[in-house]
């Protein structure tokens, strides 16, 4: 573990456990005085038909909203804190995919902080596909919550 992390990444979606690992990235960022990235990928991966049926497109509209008023929150929870720099990006794709490319299209990244299970987790099981894939892919260290 490095004594200092300056790039964190937090990937976060509408669950309880990315709130908790949401909580303590800020916590870890305040820490570290470290830079903070929440990404919010919106898993349009059931939205790609051949012919978008205007009802998915709707749906995966109101991901997106979903998304940015999430984001919205996070940025003024943020804004209480401490934390030296602080962004959000909302992008489109599978989440354990694009969290995996993420950190590696920006190096700088030296942490990723995710929660045990995200939102796609009905059963809650020990650790979520997602975060077991990125967990096993990532470029840099990765510190999951419970």
């Amino acid at each position: 573990m490095p004594s200092r992390y300056t790039n964190i990444l937090v990937p976060v979606d509408s669950s309880d456990a990315a709130q908790a690992a949401f909580i303590e990235a800020v916590n870890i960022a305040q820490h570290h005085q470290a830079s903070l990235t929440a990404l919010y990928v919106v898993d349009d991966s059931a939205y790609h038909a051949p012919a978008m049926d205007p009802v998915l497109s709707e749906l995966l509209d109101a991901e997106a909203a979903h998304a940015k008023a999430a984001m919205e929150k996070r940025q003024q929870f943020v804004t209480t804190t401490t934390t030296p720099a602080f962004k959000t990006e909302i992008t489109y794709g599978i989440p354990k995919h694009t969290i995996e490319d993420y950190a590696k299209q920006h190096p700088e990244t030296d942490l990723i902080v995710l929660g045990a299970t995200g939102k796609d987790s009905p059963h809650r099981v020990a650790v979520g596909s997602t975060t077991s894939y990125v967990v096993d892919h990532a470029p840099c260290n990765v510190i999951v919550i419970r």
